[in-house]
């Protein structure tokens, strides 16, 4: 870990990968490296811990700060955040409907009482957001809906935290990389040559504008709002206090 290495933190399913497009589309437009995201190279631009661990970081950037990092993990003493924050319910849906295609046979019921729902999104966001007492570590949060609605000024709001001044043209250049038709297409250019991610048949970008998950019935979306939906709106709450 460099002291100025960034780390990118979400619970699974947050948007994160949306995040990472247009940090590293803006990234490498600022700095004139002749390179696009895809669904190839985005786990190195934006280095994934899990994917890429006992790893040497390679060197791509020239613009004085240093690698951007991604985790799921919970909060850790890591100098530099940017904490991808999503509706509970939306998280969880998304979550399970990608584990299901994954080949997970759990219910929605096994699911949100398991190792990976209701209790354990609570713990992530809590520990980052709500428990941590460690006033020096520098986080930004960034909100899933906030970021789709108007990615280029939250775009440029990070950048502003960076000490980056992003241009227009950057800007405009990261927002058309990372938006939902170019990443379809770049997901089925992906599995067209990957027989592996093939077998799956995994959809990691939604196929149409809103995504249909079987089983969250209205006891089971009761009870996420019922536990979850307060911690969320604590975080709120304290993202808005003055």
């Amino acid at each position: 870990m460099k002291t100025n290495d960034i780390y990118l933190c979400a619970f699974p399913k947050s948007g994160i990968t949306y995040l990472s497009f247009l940090l590293a589309a803006a990234r490498l437009h600022h700095n004139r490296i002749p390179m696009v995201p895809t669904m190839y190279n985005i786990d190195y631009l934006i280095i994934d811990i899990h994917k890429m661990a006992n790893l040497v970081p390679g060197d791509t950037w020239k613009d004085g700060f240093g690698n951007f990092f991604k985790t799921h993990n919970s909060h850790s003493a890591l100098p530099n955040v940017v904490y991808m924050l999503r509706k509970p319910l939306d998280t969880l849906k998304s979550f399970y409907h990608f584990r299901r295609q994954l080949g997970n046979a759990d219910t929605v019921q096994q699911f949100l009482a398991g190792s990976e729902g209701i209790g354990p999104w609570i713990k992530h966001v809590r520990s980052w957001l709500l428990d941590n007492r460690l006033a020096s570590q520098s986080i930004f949060v960034t909100e899933y809906e906030t970021l789709v609605a108007n990615p280029a000024a939250e775009l440029e709001a990070l950048a502003a935290q960076f000490g980056v001044e992003y241009s227009a043209e950057t800007i405009a250049f990261a927002v058309k990389s990372a938006g939902i038709e170019n990443m379809r297409r770049l997901e089925n250019s992906f599995v067209k040559r990957n027989p592996v991610y093939k077998q799956f048949a995994l959809n990691f970008v939604r196929k149409t504008s809103e995504r249909t998950v079987d089983g969250f019935t209205p006891d089971m979306v009761d009870l996420v709002e019922t536990h979850a939906a307060p911690v969320y709106a604590a975080v709120k709450a304290r993202i808005a206090a003055e």
